[in-house]
């Protein structure tokens, strides 16, 4: 089985990511080979790293079989399926909050998303035994912090992982300048500057209309263009930035729930709940029970 279209796909939620815990990991592993293929599909970025074994992936028309060391991308809502071909197969997956991707410094230029981004044959694979090796001591770190839960492995971890989608955009520029290639990075550009207008926005993320003036688009084309970089249409993403956002404001404690609601862009309290808990799958004052909210 190769072909995506006859696979059935599972949407995944991960409600342990929440702004408090903006990545979490996770393991699967298989004593015998796996017959058939499973289907995935998730709101985080997902970085997989094959420890030990082998798997195959698919995803749209493209089909890989990864070893080692080696690893796949995949964005946002994005279709993808995969099977472990060995015993004892061993694969590390890494899920991030898009919301928080690169919040470790000032940095506000390196382009985090672009190994997400870039079309799935051209996204960051270790070619040699020297990145496979790399990368296999790196996933067996992080397996090891998230299971042994030492002081301060959140933050140990937020840095590897970050360190990996560096080496993975160094690799990308790398390849970029080699080709000579001018379109290497999709469609990203282009609606960048509405992504970030979004995510840096005070209150409310710009309108369909005020994002694609920026991006010197039309409305339809803009739309057509972010969905499919980002994996998710433009109302699904700042939506996602205005829970995000709002969950920041009610962790200050400064304003109420009703106050949050107003500023984001809701039309009430009631409206905010049953958006907060499609998201983060429990009510404000749930998530957040000392927060005198």
């Amino acid at each position: 089985m190769s072909k995506l279209s006859s696979i059935r796909i599972e949407k995944q939620q991960h409600p342990r990511i929440s702004v408090l815990e903006p990545f979490d990991i996770a393991w699967e592993y298989s004593y015998m080979p796996e017959k058939e293929f499973r289907g995935d599909m998730h709101y985080t970025l997902q970085v997989c790293i094959v420890i030990h074994g082998a798997a195959r992936l698919v995803m749209d028309n493209f089909s890989r079989t990864y070893g080692p060391g080696e690893m796949w991308w995949t964005m946002c809502w994005e279709p993808h399926a995969y099977r472990l071909l060995k015993r004892r197969s061993f694969v590390l997956a890494i899920n991030i909050d898009i919301d928080n991707l690169g919040d470790c410094g000032h940095f506000s230029d390196c382009d985090w998303l672009a190994p997400f981004t870039v079309p799935p044959k051209k996204r960051f694979c270790p070619e040699n035994e020297a990145e496979k090796t790399d990368a296999v001591c790196n996933a067996k770190k992080l397996f090891h912090l998230c299971c042994r839960k030492s002081l301060n492995w959140q933050p140990e971890a937020w840095l590897s992982i970050h360190q990996l989608i560096l080496k993975a955009l160094s690799s990308i520029n790398r390849k970029e300048n080699l080709d000579g290639s001018l379109n290497m990075r999709s469609g990203f550009w282009r609606i960048k500057k509405a992504v970030n207008m979004s995510r840096s926005a005070e209150s409310r993320p710009p309108n369909l209309g005020e994002a694609a003036k920026a991006c010197s688009l039309s409305p339809s084309r803009f739309s057509e263009i972010f969905r499919r970089s980002m994996g998710i249409s433009y109302g699904q993403f700042t939506n996602k930035v205005r829970i995000a956002n709002a969950t920041k404001d009610l962790m200050s404690g400064d304003k109420t729930i009703e106050q949050v609601a107003v500023k984001w862009g809701f039309f009430d309290s009631s409206h905010f709940c049953h958006a907060f808990k499609k998201y983060y799958k429990c009510s404000p004052k749930q998530f957040i029970p000392h927060s005198g909210i």
